[in-house]
Parts: structure tokens; sequence; C-alpha cells
């Protein structure tokens, strides 16, 4: 009864095809499934938390460039003001810019928002937009000449040229992935399956900023541990399934014949 309470409760919670997975992966034993669950809720916070200093690096990086750039345009670096948005970049995330800047405003209702109040309230998809896709062609073609004009600066320690802006762009767009799903409590099997990809990802971008930051940010020790922790509980299922009678011979059931 103790199970079935369990369970039912918590595909209420979960919803029914989340907690489903679980519980197949478990061989519907309910105590590992959701042991299951809980490690992806916890996984997830692990990845968000780590991808999470990239990305301040990254924004932080991207805007020292900018302040240069909106400061050589029109003498002044509040680049993320209407006033001073340099011309490439209003081509490409003026959106963005007026988004964060009615969020900035909806948090600091009557106040003057300042460069920074934007700023942080730009999302991780503005900075993959103004690096854009790892490909060479038309629809890259005012990111390219954002890289070769700035941003490249912004990455001192790769390539600057478009063999570079390609290189940071897949990193980028990989860790934006990943970080997608986490936010959402997606599964994470595959993520915690490329532990190695997610921290090469981000050890790129980070070194590429500065070689510094390779060191005292991420945790890459808890990053794999909470990774392998989904291995174990799925070791541990395995190793309790009942072993099949020796005399039992599974059989490729034969084609549904039609008439």
């Amino acid at each position: 009864m103790d199970d079935v309470i369990i369970i039912s409760q918590a595909k209420k919670f979960c919803g029914q095809a989340r907690f489903d997975r679980y519980l197949n992966d478990a061989s519907q034993d309910p105590t590992t499934a959701l042991s299951l669950c809980k490690w992806n809720h916890r996984f997830a916070g692990v990845l968000h938390e780590q991808i999470g200093y990239v990305e301040i690096a990254v924004r932080n990086a991207i805007d020292r460039q900018l302040r240069v750039m909106a400061l050589n345009e029109h003498n002044d670096e509040q680049w993320t003001s209407e006033e001073h948005e340099p011309v490439l970049v209003s081509k490409l995330i003026s959106k963005q810019i007026r988004e964060a800047r009615h969020l900035a405003m909806a948090a600091l209702p009557g106040q003057p928002i300042s460069h920074d109040d934007v700023l942080s309230k730009l999302m991780w998809g503005t900075w993959v937009k103004m690096i854009g896709l790892p490909e060479h062609s038309e629809r890259t073609t005012l990111q390219r000449e954002l890289w070769q004009l700035q941003i490249a600066q912004a990455f001192p320690n790769t390539q600057q040229d478009e063999s570079g802006r390609q290189a940071v762009a897949r990193n980028l767009a990989y860790l934006r992935g990943v970080r997608n799903k986490a936010a959402h409590f997606d599964n994470l099997y595959t993520a915690a399956d490329q532990k190695r990809r997610i921290i090469n990802a981000s050890m790129y971008l980070l070194t590429a900023i500065d070689k510094n930051f390779a060191r005292g940010w991420l945790d890459i020790s808890r990053l794999r541990r909470e990774a392998n922790t989904k291995n174990a509980l799925l070791d541990k299922t395995r190793q309790n399934q009942p072993a099949l009678p020796a005399h039992v011979e599974i059989r490729p059931r034969a084609p549904h014949r039609k008439d």
C-alpha cells in the first residue's frame, strides 16, 4: 500500500510522464525512482551554479569590450542606453536591450536605472545571439563583423579569427542548452553522461577570457561526483534485478503476419 501511495503522489507532484521515466528505469521500484527524481533535481542545481559562473564571466568580458565600442562611437560607454547603442549592437540585439530596460525599470519603479541594472537583466541568449552560430554563412554576417571589430578581444586567449568565433559560439550554445534543461528540471541523464563535455566547454570559455579563471571558480569534482550518482543508482537497480532461471530462454518475437 505504501508503494502505491508513494507512486500516486509522485506522479501527481512531478507529472506522470516525468515520473514514469524514473519508475521504468528503476524497474518499478518506487524508492529508487524517487532517488533518481531527487538526484535529477539536485544535479540541476549543480549545473545551474557551475554554468552560472561561465555566464557571469562571458557577460562581463563582452560588456567591457562593448563599453569601449560605445565610447569610440558615442563618447559614452553605456552601450545599453538608447542614445549610445553601437550600430552593430543595435542591429543584433536592440529588442533584447529594450526588454532588459523594461525589466530594470519594473524592478526599480520611479528610480533612475543604470547601465549595470540593464546589463543584469540581459539573458544568456543575448550573448549567444551576439556571438552567432558556429557557421560561416549569411546568417552570421553581422556577428562576424562585430567579432572582428571588438568582441574577439573579450576572448584574447583563443583564435582571433573566424575559427575562434565559431569555437566560442559552439561552446556557448552547448552550455546554454544544458542550462535551459537544468532550469526546467528536464531529464538530465544525457547531461550527466556528457559531464566531460560540460567541463571542457566551461573551461574553454573561462580560459579564453582569462587563464586565471580556470582556477578557483568551477567545482569540477562536485560536478563529476553528482553526475556519477545517476549511474550508481541505475547500477544498483540492475544488480537487484532477479536472475532468470537457467532453463528460461529469451527468443525474439516472430514478426506479425498480416492475412
